[in-house]
């Protein structure tokens, strides 16, 4: 008796297991669409030091980029 108990409650939790697999949110993340981020910006990296920083952010200097301007007067000297 037991037996057909334990056997019941595996194809149960098996059944359940299923349905939820079929029915609910498919949690794979190749299923998730990957959507640009309206607020993101390309980063640029520095020139000096090799930081990323966002492209607005970033101080052009004789067409290179620097993280500071500190950076951009170092490098020029």
């Amino acid at each position: 008796m037991i037996i057909r108990l334990i056997l019941l409650f595996i194809i149960v939790a098996m059944l359940l297991w299923l349905l939820k697999r079929l029915f609910g949110k498919d949690p794979r993340p190749e299923a998730i669409e990957h959507q640009d981020n309206p607020g993101s910006e390309n980063m640029k990296q520095c020139k000096f030091c090799g930081i990323h920083v966002p492209e607005s952010s970033i101080i052009l200097y004789n067409d290179n980029p620097y993280c500071c301007q500190d950076h951009a007067d170092s490098d020029q000297q």
